[in-house]
């Protein structure tokens, strides 16, 4: 049988827009470096778990498998530890825990026939069950609060592991070390399974019957089939009318800021598919692809300075040196002795007015008075000209 197509991962975007998996279909997601990135951190990460909190002894040379990898650096290594230490915490406060990573679990009761979910880890004991995600984003902030995708494998692993443990509450987590980001919810069983019975299904029939209308939201923000989407550029379509025919009013300025804020990705979204058509042999009328600037690059730097070198070139002359970074220095460093050594020379400047929601978290600007700004500076050590 075929699988569903729908995947937790999506679960936002279909539970509001169920006919956007039909949108969908034939589009190519090329997200995958980023997914390879993310891939390869959550294997660290289970590594880590198998060999600290499981009698699963991990040999050397799967961590070296991984070590060895192209997009592995120090920052996914300390992550993925941190990764560990949350389940860590979590493991050792719990009574009689059972723990299982890359756990699978059938979602068919609610998604259609060969649908299913895989939790990155799940911690069972009497009564209680936790499932974690290891986010390894570090531009989009995800919460465990209302969160689908965790409902999703929430539910399947009760299932699976409510005949053992009896379970009676369920506790997502999600764990994003990218983003400083750690939240956790805490619903109850029976209340998880009326969500499935009366959002998750209607929506996946839905979903699966190519029926209903299409809804914007947040949940547009990865979906595929936004250049294509007439309901994602309504908004778009008729400018708003003036009351003034001189003067904008506050209102007007604030209503237009609200209609043509992501217009630019928009643009962008809707240049990018047309390419794609265009290159694909079909006709977007009024536009043709051309060939772009390109600038000029070496085949071998490395043979091509020495080259230079032996025909009488500097070595100097051909490296520039300059200093790293305020944020290089601190890593290099390590963020204790970085404060230690090197803290009374970090200033943090009062960062730029900008305009944003009433919704955004952040208080309101207030500019700094001349004495805050300057508090920081050393002025014995400057020298004022009599002039």
């Amino acid at each position: 049988m075929p699988h569903s197509k729908l995947s937790p991962s999506a679960s936002e975007r279909w539970i509001n827009c169920p006919i956007s998996v039909h949108l969908c279909e034939g589009f190519e997601d090329t997200r995958s470096v980023y997914a390879a990135e993310g891939t390869l951190a959550h294997k660290l990460g289970e590594l880590k778990i198998l060999n600290e909190l499981t009698n699963t002894s991990v040999e050397n040379n799967e961590f070296m498998k991984i070590v060895k990898n192209k997009l592995y650096d120090s920052e996914m290594e300390i992550h993925a530890s941190e990764y560990l230490e949350r389940v860590r915490a979590v493991f050792n406060e719990t009574n009689i825990p059972y723990l299982a990573t890359e756990i699978k679990v059938d979602l068919s009761e609610w998604l259609g026939s060969n649908s299913f979910g895989t939790a990155d880890c799940i911690i069972a004991s009497p009564g209680v069950l936790h499932v974690f995600d290891f986010k390894y984003g570090k531009n989009v902030e995800v919460k465990a609060e209302n969160n689908s995708q965790m409902r999703l494998y929430a539910l399947g692993a009760a299932e699976m592991f409510d005949p053992i443990y009896g379970i009676e509450t369920v506790i997502t987590h999600i764990i994003q070390p990218r983003m400083n980001n750690f939240s956790s919810e805490t619903i109850e069983l029976k209340e998880l399974r009326n969500w499935a019975e009366t959002v998750v299904k209607p929506a996946a029939t839905a979903a699966l019957t190519a029926t209903g209308d299409a809804h914007k939201g947040n949940w547009c923000t990865f979906c595929l089939a936004k250049p294509v989407c007439r309901e994602y550029g309504r908004e778009y379509e008729n400018p708003p009318g003036r009351d003034d025919p001189h003067k904008l009013s506050n209102q007007e300025i604030a209503y237009r800021i609200s209609k043509l804020e992501g217009i630019d990705t928009y643009l962008k979204t809707l240049k990018e598919f047309a390419l794609s058509e265009v290159l694909s042999g079909k006709e977007v009328p009024g536009y043709k692809a051309v060939e772009g600037r390109s600038n000029r690059s070496w085949s071998d730097q490395k043979k091509a300075f020495e080259k230079a070198i032996e025909s009488g070139v500097e070595r100097s002359a051909l490296y520039e040196e300059k200093p790293l970074t305020l944020a290089k220095v601190e890593k290099l460093m390590g963020k204790s002795d970085f404060n230690n050594i090197l803290g009374e020379f970090v200033i943090k400047p009062q960062g730029k007015p900008t305009l944003v929601k009433d919704s955004d978290k952040r208080s309101p600007f207030k500019r700094k008075s001349a004495k805050e700004a300057f508090k920081n500076v050393d002025f014995s050590q400057i020298e004022f000209s009599s002039k």
